[in-house]
């Protein structure tokens, strides 16, 4: 069995393979020596792991981690993968982007991909059907632009999505969370659009916390994939225990 660790912005998630399917996902809750504990004494079974992170700090996971278990793979610059790495500032790129790639390859292997991951921020990704991720970008998610519009301007207050989207607000705060949500859904969209022109019959993937907020507006057919990061991360870990 493989351990899928992604240490996120928001929180850490792990996923339980069996194969090539998830037995069980978790939030953790605890602390990283409670919860690894929890998975160690659960699932006996567990011989390989991986963990991604985007954030710094992660020396005391680690550790507990390879104390753990047999083979535990850190995801870094130089971890070997899959596809072909055409990102330039290979030391900045999220590890969590390139593992969405790798999973999206992986499901749709001889296909133009774009990967749209909505979560703490909004990330747009390309892989093409050669298997080269040729690149992306990033732009605030959701509750940062929520929290930007409140926090750099005297009077604008701090409103969420809500549950309806119109077009035209009558009001600050359907103005401030039709804005906003309007803003991503037709960057969203005219990504798409582009994209699709410049690469054949793409398949457009969505993934993130926040996915479920424009999944369902989004006029073009697209692939709702919630475990994609899980996906990419196992197919990884698996391509590096092959190299063993």
């Amino acid at each position: 069995m493989n351990l899928c660790i992604d240490i996120g912005n928001s929180g850490v998630k792990s996923a339980l393979f069996r194969g090539g399917d998830i037995a069980v996902r978790s939030r953790w809750t605890g602390t990283e020596v409670e919860e690894i504990n929890k998975i160690k004494s659960g699932w006996p079974g567990i011989q390989n792991v991986i963990m991604c992170s985007v954030r710094a700090g992660t020396c005391s996971i680690e550790r507990q981690l390879r104390e753990s278990f047999p083979f535990v793979l850190v995801m870094d610059n130089n971890t070997a993968v899959p596809v072909k790495n055409l990102y330039h500032s290979r030391e900045t790129l999220g590890k969590d982007r390139l593992a969405a790639i790798t999973g999206a390859h992986n499901k749709f292997p001889g296909r133009n991909v774009l990967v749209i991951d909505a979560g703490t921020a909004v990330t747009i990704d390309v892989v093409d059907k050669k298997g080269r991720y040729l690149g992306g970008n990033i732009s605030p998610g959701i509750t940062m632009r929520f929290k930007a519009l409140n926090e750099f301007t005297d009077r604008l207050p701090l409103v969420g999505p809500g549950h309806e989207t119109g077009l035209i607000a009558r009001n600050t705060e359907d103005a401030i969370a039709w804005g906003v949500m309007n803003g991503i859904l037709f960057e969203i969209e005219s990504y798409i659009r582009i994209i699709g022109k410049k690469f054949s019959d793409p398949v457009v993937i969505f993934t993130g916390g926040d996915a479920g907020y424009f999944d369902k507006k989004v006029k073009s057919t697209i692939f709702v994939d919630p475990d994609l990061i899980f996906t990419g991360l196992n197919t990884i870990l698996k391509y590096n225990v092959s190299k063993k």
